[in-house]
């Protein structure tokens, strides 16, 4: 019979017609006597494809053993699916071509993907041909009540290969992807013989101009059985737009004797500052010892565990990989897959049953490399389907290992952000790939901030390359190099000691475990003449291995960074703007039937001095209460966010005489900001967009992904303003530095009005701040104060941003910044302020 194959060589899927024979076929119909079993072994007619299937149970063993002598091209065909697994149950399906002494794990079955549908597998390797000992055997490692179902197990093969013969294989094509004009990039090409008699190459030929063969190994080589050479390609550009070719490689292969590959790049021109086009090159040899995250579990062997964050690491001896990515990664199936645990839940999020909040959205994003990085195409918050994830992708790394069968390896951090919420999950996706595509995706999940709501995630979930042309890959290379550069000089903490020997400094009172557990800190840091100090990155798997990328929320911190700012910079760019009335902005609350909203001022709001509000027992008591949840934080629409927000409080006093926490009031003040700014810029402009980014953080050299914030989900787009920002360590820093060292200036132009800025710093006490019920915290233009005694020298106001859960952005009098993120309520750091005035003296 002719019938039609799959072969799955080095990542990519070949076609071709063959005269194959049918050697075992069976569908279980009338039991399984033509197997071996053990244990909890029977026929059932409850999940099959028709008729009855094979059911395993507990421990349960089925296994046959083939003779493919004499055959060729031996594909083994069959369908498996489970029910009921829980966590760690599994079942497996895997072969031997060994008789039965050592297995290959090809389809594995676990919690996520127990729903009783059939699975396609699919086995067809050169090992399987010509071989008296190839054993297939399906078998459940599952509790009692578990289930594995076998249907209709078919073995092919092509007859007559009792003759050797060569088999030449390599990967399907070769993509440059986008190279700048004038840059040299080479990628290395692994030729395999996947016969039995001995491959004769005679030459290889075809590139010209742009394309060209830079090295050779292969041109009159005679490789044995399962033996390489390489061939490396160059490509060096010369003008703009796409380059096709094709190189040829002539050998005594009898199928292919002249094997042509299409060879393809695209010329970039224009080159940005700095830019180099092999970004941060790696010179180690590949040859890495790895027991996590390996080549073959990578491609389908094994079973998912957690494993320490190193193994999504750049090992110390990693190499230059040989592929250029650019094009589209797509997960299949991701809300289907993966395993899950919970640390904290305070709300009861979920239980012991499945649901969605345990599995990862679909993922479907480009990607481009310049060097040894991989950009994502998307930055910020990716809005989806999902109804409880939002993805934010981060920047990662490219390297080459020898065990990796030719492969390329790639690590990408990302976020999982809770929708229409600030909380962010912090997790990592590794993979293998060459020109033509890409292993299973490993991802694991084991840090966060956020105090409510702490998990564990990870798996692996098959996924899809499609190589394309990325329409603006130079443009992301450049913006992500530019980025790079642009970061504040990094040392570890612990170099503080040595940096300032005279200090005496005890850098264990930064972060120090009193007043911040060291379980729940994400990050923190000390910024001191010039350079970054950094710590934390700890995770419940381990240290981080891409520090620089772990993404933290705003929470509060934004009443500072976004609402407080936006105003101060509306201030100086439009002077009066904080006595504008409210009621004039805002038809709602123009329209509020208690009048409670006339005379109130953008300053009164910012201040969250309104004169409006329930509660004055403790500064936060009306930000505490249920309906604050169920009436602004947890709806998604502007108009109803804001109507709550002109609605809840009653006039109780005079604007701009008590200070009662409200968010309420930030939005309230975010959404007049938008008003003010489309009426002086156009009805497009956004205050998020124009004012904040574009005058201060763009050029400030803020991380892309933070130039991005929490809108509402409608057509108005709201920036949330008091909540919904995120950062990198080494925004934290810039955003300090240009608030407090640098007095609102950005490159040595003012961007924010001095006399306000003085007044949110509590330089500027003859307009006195908001007391609190705190002792001796103060509040002004959205900014916090804590006032500290320097014994025997002075007090000082600390101005600082904070946020929920347990964020701190300290800008310390003596123009250093203390930083930390943590998620378990704790909001100290004494010790910190009294360590870093031995460096810098606070009373001058």
């Amino acid at each position: 019979m002719k019938t039609v194959a799959t072969l799955l060589v080095a990542g990519m899927t070949l076609s071709y017609s063959v005269q194959a024979e049918i050697l075992f076929t069976d569908n279980f119909d009338s039991g399984f006597t033509q197997w071996s079993s053990s244990g909890v072994v029977e026929s059932n007619n409850s999940e099959n494809l028709g008729g009855d299937a094979v059911r395993l149970q507990q421990t349960g063993q089925l296994w046959k053993t083939w003779d493919t002598t004499g055959y060729s091209n031996v594909t083994i065909d069959y369908y498996f699916a489970a029910t009921l697994l829980e966590d760690p149950d599994y079942c497996y399906a895997e072969y031997s071509t060994d008789g039965g002494n050592q297995y290959t794990v090809v389809t594995s079955l676990t919690n996520g993907q127990d729903t009783g549908t059939f699975q396609h597998g699919l086995i067809n390797t050169a090992d399987l041909a010509n071989n008296p000992g190839v054993v297939l055997r399906f078998r459940a490692a599952a509790s009692t009540a578990d289930n594995c179902f076998i249907e209709n197990v078919t073995v092919t093969g092509e007859p007559g290969s009792g003759t050797p013969e060569a088999d030449i294989q390599t990967s399907s094509s070769v993509n440059f992807g986008s190279v700048l004009i004038g840059s040299s990039v080479n990628q290395t090409l692994t030729v395999t013989n996947q016969g039995q008699a001995d491959l004769l190459i005679n030459s290889v030929s075809g590139l010209s101009g742009d394309l060209a063969v830079a090295a050779d190994s292969c041109s009159s080589a005679s490789l044995r059985a399962q033996s390489q050479c390489q061939i490396t390609l160059n490509y060096l550009p010369s003008i703009e737009g796409s380059v096709n070719q094709s190189l040829s490689i002539q050998s005594n292969d009898p199928d292919q004797p002249v094997l042509n590959l299409p060879v393809s790049g695209y010329g970039l021109d224009d080159q940005g500052d700095g830019y180099v086009e092999n970004y941060e090159p790696l010179s180690g040899s590949g040859s890495v010892s790895r027991s996590e995250l390996t080549y073959a579990y990578l491609n389908g062997a094994g079973s998912d565990t957690q494993v320490p964050l190193s193994a999504f690491a750049v090992p110390a001896n990693a190499a230059q990989p040989v592929h250029q990515f650019e094009g589209r990664i797509q997960l299949h199936n991701p809300g289907s897959t993966g395993q899950f645990a919970e640390q904290r839940d305070t709300f009861r999020y979920t239980g012991s049953g499945d649901d969605p909040r345990k599995h990862l959205p679909d993922f479907d994003f480009r990607f481009v490399q310049s060097g040894t990085h991989l950009i994502p195409e998307t930055r910020g918050i990716v809005l989806g389907s999902h109804p409880y994830w939002e993805y934010i992708l981060e920047p990662g790394r490219v390297w080459r290992e020898t065990n990796d069968s030719g492969d390329s390896r790639a690590a990408i951090p990302f976020s999982l952000m809770q929708k229409n919420s600030n909380c962010v999950h912090n997790g990592l996706m590794s993979f293998t790939f060459n020109d033509n595509g890409m292993s299973d995706v490993a991802y694991q999940i084991s840090s966060e901030t956020c105090l409510y709501y702490q998990v564990d995630m990870w798996g692996r979930v098959a996924a899809t390359y499609t190589p394309s042309t990325v329409t603006d890959a130079l443009l992301i290379k450049q913006q992500h190099q530019a980025y790079e550069a642009s970061k504040v000089p990094v040392k570890p903490i612990s170099a503080l000691a040595s940096d300032y020997p005279a200090a005496n400094v005890d850098v264990s009172q930064f972060g120090n475990s009193s007043e911040v557990s060291s379980d729940y800190m994400s990050v923190y840091g000390v910024y001191v003449d010039g350079t970054h100090y950094t710590a934390g990155c700890e995770t419940r798997a381990g240290m981080h291995p891409y520090c620089d990328r772990l993404r933290v929320p705003s929470y509060s911190t934004a009443k500072s960074a976004m609402a407080g700012t936006a105003t101060m910079r509306l201030e100086y760019l439009y002077p009066g703007y904080m006595q504008e009335q409210i009621t004039d902005w805002l038809p709602e609350a123009a329209n509020d039937p208690e009048n409670d909203w006339q005379q109130v001022t953008v300053n009164n709001a910012i201040d969250m001095a309104t004169g409006n509000y329930r509660l004055t027992s403790d500064s936060l008591s009306d930000e505490g209460s249920v309906a604050n949840d169920t009436g602004f934080f947890l709806v998604e629409g502007h108009q109803n966010k804001l109507d709550y927000s002109v609605s809840r409080y009653p006039r109780n006093s005079e604007p701009g005489t008590l200070f009662i926490y409200h968010t309420t009031d930030t939005y309230i003040a975010t959404a007049t900001a938008q008003a003010y700014v489309k009426d002086k810029l156009g009805a497009q402009a956004d205050v998020f967009q124009d004012v904040i980014v574009k005058d201060i953080w763009a050029p400030l050299n803020m991380d892309l992904g933070t130039q991005d914030t929490r809108r509402t989900y409608d057509s108005v787009k709201m920036p949330f303003g008091g909540y919904g920002l995120t950062f990198l360590r080494d925004d934290i820093v810039k955003l300090a530095r240009f608030t407090s060292i640098d007095n609102g200036r950005v490159n040595g132009q003012q961007v924010l009005d001095p006399a306000q800025l003085e007044v949110a710093l509590f330089r500027e006490l003859s307009t006195p701040p908001f007391t609190t019920t705190y002792t001796n915290k103060y509040y002004s233009n959205s900014f916090w104060s804590l006032k500290q005694s320097v014994p025997g020298q002075c007090e000082v106001h600390v101005p600082y941003m904070s946020g929920y859960g347990g964020i701190q952005f300290v800008m310390l009098p003596n123009d250093m910044i203390y930083y930390y993120v943590s998620d378990n309520d704790e909001f100290k750091w004494d010790k910190a302020f009294a360590e870093a005035g031995k460096i810098k003296p606070y009373c001058q």
